[in-house]
């Protein structure tokens, strides 16, 4: 697999079958993969938050979750192609969990987006199981989070605590986590819950995403505002 390093940041060269194919031999070898997304604001503010940085470098994979990445590789000739974002990624681990008939575990967001997400994933999957989630705004103990998490016996793990919240926790649980695969995902609750909808396909298609993000919620607006400095500190890492 190859990787390119966007201001430093490690970022994979690779397809959502890539991953989706290591899944099962993942959980057969109880062999932990950890998906960390790469987004132009996670590489613009990686440098503040240390912790959370190492915990991207260490992970197995690193998704180019963004169209800014993939502009960024292919200005600097890359080979990164195309945008993997959390959310579809997701959605194709549930599929695999619903295939195999495994237990999921949810962790993150509000405490009613967390549960109607919840309820939702059970409803659209029938095949796996919601072994347990928690919300967010938990008052349980990290360790009482993790014994929770260890005891549902569930082999994925989706964390939405935002970044970097969620790669910080990651870092320093993951070795003792049981799940097999454990994934940031974000604002991805929000969506699955219907608390807040996804731009149209055709938007998607056509990667303004972040556009009818920004009008349905203006208080994102100032990771839109970041995007010329994003691409500024690219092309003079280039030049350089």
């Amino acid at each position: 697999m190859q990787t390119e390093y966007i201001l430093g940041v490690p970022v994979d060269v690779l397809s959502y079958a890539d991953i989706i194919d290591e899944v099962p031999y993942a959980i057969e070898e109880n062999r932990q993969l950890c998906i960390a997304s790469v987004n132009p604001q996670i590489v613009l503010e990686g440098n503040k938050f240390p912790d959370a940085l190492q915990y991207i470098k260490s992970a197995q994979y690193r998704i180019p979750d963004g169209i800014g990445i993939v502009k960024a590789s292919q200005w600097r000739n890359g080979a990164i192609k195309t945008r993997i974002t959390g959310i579809d990624l997701m959605y194709r681990l549930l599929e695999v969990a619903n295939e195999m008939e495994e237990k999921i575990f949810l962790y993150g967001a509000h405490p009613q987006v967390v549960e109607k997400a919840a309820h939702n994933i059970a409803k659209d999957y029938p095949h796996l199981e919601v072994a347990g989630y928690i919300d967010g705004y938990t008052t349980m103990s990290n360790k009482e989070i993790v014994q929770k998490i260890n005891e549902s016996k569930a082999q994925f793990l989706f964390v939405a605590l935002g970044f970097p919240k969620q790669e910080q926790w990651l870092g320093e649980y993951a070795e003792e986590l049981n799940a097999t695969v454990l994934e940031d995902v974000g604002g991805s609750l929000d969506v699955i819950s219907g608390s807040v909808k996804r731009a149209p396909k055709w938007m998607r298609k056509c990667h303004l995403e972040w556009l009818y993000r920004t009008i349905k919620q203006p208080k994102k607006i100032g990771r839109i505002l970041k995007m010329p400095l994003f691409f500024w500190r690219v092309w003079r890492e280039k030049e350089n």
